[in-house]
């Protein structure tokens, strides 16, 4: 099997549970109240360094970084039917309720919940803050962490005539598909970053941890699929492309 063949068979659920994984195996190690801090850290530089490597993108377009064009840059799309989201309230900003997405539905079939829980309660914020910490994404609930559905509310969004012609135009125009990000890439990106903190705060801990979890990666998606993610720790994940 060709490595493009591989990459092309990622989604979500493989960033979802080698996140799981690692999170899971430093918690084992280091104990929870140890672990639990350092994780969330691990979570919130990953979701920064993505949101500039949004901010990047948007700027090099001519955009100003603005509530729409965090909307328009988002660098993951899932698979047919794997996110339903709920537009309860347009005004006076988007509040919406996700009561589905891969992240909860691949913890929740493997029992991984207590471990996949931690980067939902920083990442949206986290995205948000690197991409332009001016702006305000309110993260009322998370289902992840026992909530019937993750709501929040986009201050800045309110859906006028102008708003929702932006959204159309950087969507379908520019940036378009052009801004979204494979999914090798992604767990590759998780995988590099949140292993650097385990490291840098447990050290050999840090370190079994990691390869505790490329184990269970490697026997549930095979050894091709293990490699392509170990090839991203040389990847610099602050540009917008390695």
């Amino acid at each position: 099997m060709t490595d493009n063949t591989v990459r092309k068979q990622f989604k979500a659920e493989h960033h979802a549970m080698l996140f799981a994984w690692m999170a899971g195996e430093i918690i084992v190690r280091a104990g929870e109240g140890e672990a639990a801090p350092i994780i969330r850290k691990a979570v919130r530089r990953y979701g920064e360094e993505r949101g500039n490597r949004m901010a990047m993108r948007a700027r090099a377009n001519g955009h100003s970084c603005t509530m729409i064009d965090y909307l328009s840059y988002t660098e993951w799309k899932a698979g047919m039917n794997e996110v339903k989201m709920d537009i309860v309230a347009k005004r006076p900003n988007m509040r919406v309720k996700i009561p589905c997405c891969p992240w909860h539905t691949a913890w929740k079939e493997s029992d991984l919940m207590a471990y996949g829980r931690y980067y939902c309660l920083d990442i949206d914020n986290a995205v948000l803050r690197g991409f332009n910490p001016a702006l305000t994404l309110e993260v009322i609930e998370v289902k992840p962490d026992g909530a019937l559905d993750c709501t929040m509310v986009f201050h800045g969004m309110n859906f006028t005539i102008s708003q929702i012609l932006s959204l159309l135009s950087r969507k379908y125009i520019r940036p378009g598909k052009r801004a979204i990000m494979p999914w090798d890439y992604h767990t590759g990106h998780i995988y590099k970053t949140v292993g650097d903190e385990f490291i840098e705060a447990f050290g050999n801990k840090g370190k079994e941890a990691c390869v505790a979890a490329t184990l269970k990666f490697r026997e549930y998606y095979g050894h091709d699929a293990a490699r392509i993610v170990e090839d991203y720790a040389r990847c610099d994940f602050h540009r917008p492309a390695c």
